[in-house]
């Protein structure tokens, strides 16, 4: 189990704008099973997708999120959160239930998504890629344009036009509820007007489509008509699936050489403390040694959930 072990460089964390509270910044991927289609842009699938998120909001009120996308076969999330476990809950419960809400959408059974990948961002400069990038999926999919004209759930309404991004939450047997999606002041950009920040969003979109714009040409792709890609059989996947390597943080090559020196350390930590409570299971006079600060076993990802509007 140690190879999985879930750890994070607290040296990294920066002070957010909405709770003064230092922040480890990361990008989740999560991608559907076989890479189907089930995230599909209709308007019952779309309230779906940000009703979960805007739900998840209210009871993990810690985890900030910056930026999101759903794109048909994967979601990318930005957010930041105090601590890996806060992180944790927050993803275990929100992936959770979109894959419940979305496998009875479908009527199918079965898992819905792949383990998700989440790789902490380690500078301001990093975490501004990283929103650009979440913010072109559909335009470097040939799939729009502009993000200005992205008709796949996302963070991009709001971030270029402030306009609300809301979708549907209904527990069983209660009344349905319309939630808002707080998007969160990405850190670094605390200071900026609401005017230059929108402006600056706008700078980041145009710069997308500039590049998007000559790719498509060579390579001959029209852009589909939006109610096209709404009728696209969920079940069907993508002729080709492109999968590029992830680094293990988004940061400079140092902090990747210094997070994988870091994990190294961690996990021969863990496996000392693991040998030892083991050790203790079996004979309670042993002495048990505590895991490490700054990590998440994978057995221990999961603590009761706070309640709705918890502090």
């Amino acid at each position: 189990m140690a190879e999985k072990l879930r750890i994070e460089l607290p040296q990294y964390a920066v002070l957010t704008a909405r709770l003064g509270v230092l922040m480890t910044i990361y990008e989740t991927t999560s991608k559907v099973i076989d890479d189907r289609f089930a995230f599909i842009p209709t308007e019952k699938c779309t309230q779906i997708l940000l009703g979960v998120l805007a739900q998840a909001q209210r009871m993990f009120p810690l985890v900030d999120v910056y930026a999101f996308h759903f794109l048909s076969n994967h979601l990318h999330l930005l957010i930041g959160a105090p601590t890996l476990t806060d992180k944790s809950a927050f993803l275990e419960w929100t992936l959770r239930e979109i894959s419940r809400r979305i496998n009875k959408l479908l009527d199918r059974t079965g898992s819905l998504l792949e383990q998700n990948h989440c790789i902490q961002i380690t500078t301001v400069e990093h975490a501004l890629e990283r929103l650009q990038y979440i913010m072109g999926q559909a335009t470097a999919q040939f799939l729009a344009r502009h993000p200005a004209e992205d008709i796949y759930p996302s963070s991009t309404p709001f971030l270029l036009l402030g306009k609300p991004v809301e979708g549907v939450f209904q527990y069983a047997n209660e009344e349905p509820m319309t939630l808002k999606v707080r998007i969160d002041r990405l850190p670094g950009l605390e200071e900026l007007s609401v005017k230059d920040h929108r402006a600056l969003m706008w700078t980041l979109a145009d710069d997308l489509a500039a590049e998007a714009r000559p790719k498509r040409k060579k390579a001959g792709v029209r852009i589909p008509d939006p109610e096209t890609l709404r009728r696209i059989d969920p079940m069907t996947r993508p002729r080709v699936r492109d999968r590029s390597p992830a680094p293990v943080v988004h940061g400079p090559k140092a902090h990747q050489d210094e997070w994988r020196e870091a994990h190294a350390g961690l996990r021969a930590a863990y496996t000392l403390s693991t040998r030892a409570y083991y050790a203790w299971q079996a004979d309670p006079t042993q002495i048990m040694i505590p895991w490490p600060a700054h990590t998440l076993p994978p057995a221990f990802a999961r603590p009761r959930r706070p309640r709705a509007g918890a502090a």
